[in-house]
């Protein structure tokens, strides 16, 4: 009947002292027999009895001891079902085809020379430099780059870290002048275990970081030559270290790793930086600014797109051919490894577990696929563009539904206004050095960039991807002011935006950018 113990324990001893009754009375054996036979008779069915004892106890109990056990029996039944149909994740194994490092490195090299690259040269010069003392050991934070801020012990310290460092930063222009840069990535491909993708973007990463840390401090090393140079009449030296250094960024952009080409950028800008505080601070001829902004142009036009995605897509192509079984058709239905990018959260892998409906091996190359076409449209239009059509929006939208790709769509936000960021500043000091060559030829400042254009200073009017019109151009007495709208979109008269600390600041979002005249906020990092 299924009672606890205690009470089949009572049930027996009721029932045995209920024959015992019955049968103290008889005298012989034979009378006991015939006895206990008509007690057993009038008894009934015992199995009968039993059933309908059962049920009495089933229909007796409490309604929360019924839900709960009826809750009990329905959990059960969910966890076998759930049990049988994860089986299918675990049963079956991927075909895995393509060695995608193998197939990166043929995409960035494309059977290139290798006296054509330009990375041994800057590998070289960053390792000669390596023991070079890092910019804020030579000047404290906060303090300016230019030289002529410096007070002697720090000028003396300069000299004689530049003169350690020549062999590495003439290694530097050496490289500047190769025409392509390259990275042989190596990684180990014989782990075909779970999330071995993962694993093959960190060890990629593991042997590119270091160098790239050395790259940024030899970058700082040139950009402290450029002012120096500068600083002791030798314009023209200084401007061929800066289109060295611009080459040096550009090498490293829209290419390789993501990483790799944020570092680029962090180059160019200290080009920028470094070029920028020149200009303000001593007089330029007209011959090597033209030459400078000719160089620059060409140099541009080059090193576009800023940003590439392809190396970090190819990772998620990885994934998937590890993660997936292989129909032969292009199709497969997921492993347990594909788990983290093809559901967005406990709730959809849950679903999917029940009814099995994860995304298909095709359904999930086109989602990675929608997802990099639209991290690509979103800085391929503007800013102020992407704005008004919400397009990073869009990217959270598609990336909501993998749990792998989710924080990437705002890292990737953040990444397409970086090379917005770079390329306005670009457009900025084309038009800079446009306009300071046409006031050392003409004897004044162009009333307008319109007028530069016509008299073929500029080839077109510079852009502002933050107002979608170009770059804020006005005359004032002391010279002229140049700026762009910012990341806020809105025109507030060319006036820096604060920083946390209250002061004026470039590239914050509650006021413009102003490239010109050069913001006093310049300094050591």
């Amino acid at each position: 009947m299924r009672y606890r113990r205690m009470i089949r324990q009572d049930v027996q001893a009721e029932l045995a002292a209920h024959f015992e009754d019955g049968l103290k009375d008889c005298k012989t054996d034979q009378e006991k027999e015939q006895k206990a036979q008509q007690l057993i008779a009038n008894f009934g069915d015992a199995k009968l009895l039993a059933v309908l004892l059962r049920r009495a106890k089933k229909r007796c109990r409490p309604l929360w001891r019924k839900v709960l056990v009826r809750s009990m029996q329905a959990l059960g039944i969910i966890v076998v079902y759930l049990f049988i149909s994860s089986a299918r994740l675990l049963v079956g194994t991927p075909n895995v085809k393509i060695n995608y490092v193998a197939w990166l490195n043929d995409k960035v090299r494309q059977e290139r020379d290798q006296s054509l690259n330009a990375k041994p040269y800057y590998d070289k010069a960053a390792q000669l430099a390596s023991e070079a003392p890092a910019v804020y050991e030579i000047l404290p934070k906060g303090h300016s780059w230019w030289p002529g801020d410096m007070n002697e012990p720090q000028r003396q310290t300069i000299v004689k870290v530049l003169e350690q460092n020549a062999e590495a930063l003439q290694i530097l222009r050496k490289g500047a002048e190769k025409p392509y840069y390259w990275v042989q990535y190596t990684a180990d491909l014989s782990d075909s275990g779970s999330y071995m993708t993962v694993r093959l973007a960190q060890n990629i990463s593991k042997d590119v970081l270091p160098v790239l840390n050395r790259y940024k401090k030899v970058a700082h090393l040139l950009g402290l030559r450029i002012c120096w140079r500068a600083y002791h009449g030798d314009p023209s030296g200084a401007f061929e270290d800066y289109l060295a250094l611009q080459r040096f960024g550009g090498h490293l952009e829209a290419r390789g790793l993501l990483i790799e080409q944020l570092v680029g950028i962090a180059i160019e800008a200290i080009a920028h930086q470094r070029v920028s505080m020149v200009l303000d601070k001593v007089e330029v001829p007209a011959d090597i600014l033209e030459k400078a902004q000719q160089e620059l142009q060409r140099l541009y036009d080059s090193q576009e797109p800023v940003v590439s995605f392809q190396a970090e897509e190819i990772f998620w192509y990885d994934w998937v051919q590890r993660a997936y079984t292989d129909n032969g058709q292009g199709g497969g239905r997921p492993l347990k490894e594909a788990l983290p990018i093809a559901v967005g959260d406990w709730k959809d892998a849950l679903l999917g577990l029940a009814t099995f409906s994860y995304p298909g091996r095709q359904e999930m190359v086109e989602r990675i696929e929608q997802f990099y076409s639209q991290a690509e449209l979103l800085q391929k239009q503007t800013p102020r563009q992407a704005e008004s059509e919400n397009k990073a929006k869009q990217l959270d939208e598609i990336a909501e539904h993998s749990a792998m790709l989710q924080p990437l769509a705002p890292a990737y936000a953040r990444v397409s206004n970086i090379a917005w960021r770079m390329k306005t500043g670009r457009w900025a000091l084309l038009t800079i050095l446009a306009v300071t060559r046409y006031e050392k030829q003409k004897g004044r400042y162009p009333a307008s960039l319109n007028e530069l254009i016509l008299a073929g200073y500029l080839d077109k009017l510079p852009m502002d991807p933050y107002s979608d019109g170009p770059l804020v151009y006005k005359r004032t007495e002391e010279g002229f002011l140049l700026y762009s709208f910012g990341a806020n979109l809105a025109d507030d008269g060319g006036k820096l935006g604060l920083g946390k600390d209250g002061k004026p600041r470039m590239w914050t979002d509650n006021g413009d950018w102003v490239f010109w005249p050069m913001p006093k906020s310049d300094t050591n990092p």
